[in-house]
């Protein structure tokens, strides 16, 4: 079993031009788990891809954790949900994270109701199950 990290962005909640928000990957036997997606999760995971990491194409990335809901790990979520979709990924996203982690991906469905709707009926097709989301929430080990 092959076991790495890759760090996609290490960005702080400052506006940093050259650092993205927090994302990295485990990447265990050719499959990407995302934790946090922070803004620029998508692009990077894409350069990551081109550099040799094939697990991190993007219509690959279908697994992803959530730390907390603070913006700067989370403004990147619509990118997550809807940009693999447009490059095909066919399996849901499957997003593990804290209390309310649901509400925010129903929310993004909601507010991306239009793009929907066009890409699966309009002239850009794409295919049904790739901007579905399951979402669960995971309680954190109280002490």
């Amino acid at each position: 079993m092959e076991t790495k990290l890759v760090l996609l962005g290490t960005g702080t909640p400052n506006a940093c031009p050259w650092a993205s928000g927090p994302a990295s990957a485990v990447v265990v036997d050719g499959h990407a788990y995302l934790v946090d997606f922070g803004p620029g999760v998508v692009r990077r995971a894409a350069e990551a891809y081109r550099r040799g990491e094939d697990a991190l194409r993007p219509d690959l990335l279908d697994t992803a954790f959530c730390t907390h809901l603070h913006t700067d790990h989370t403004a990147g979520f619509a990118d997550l949900i809807f940009t693999p979709w447009v490059l095909e990924r066919e399996k849901p996203l499957k997003v593990f994270g804290p209390k309310g982690i649901r509400n925010m991906a129903q929310h993004l469905l909601s507010a991306y109701a239009i793009d929907i709707d066009f890409r699966l009926h309009g002239f850009e097709r794409a295919n049904r199950s790739g901007r579905n989301i399951t979402a669960r929430c995971i309680r954190s080990a109280r002490t």
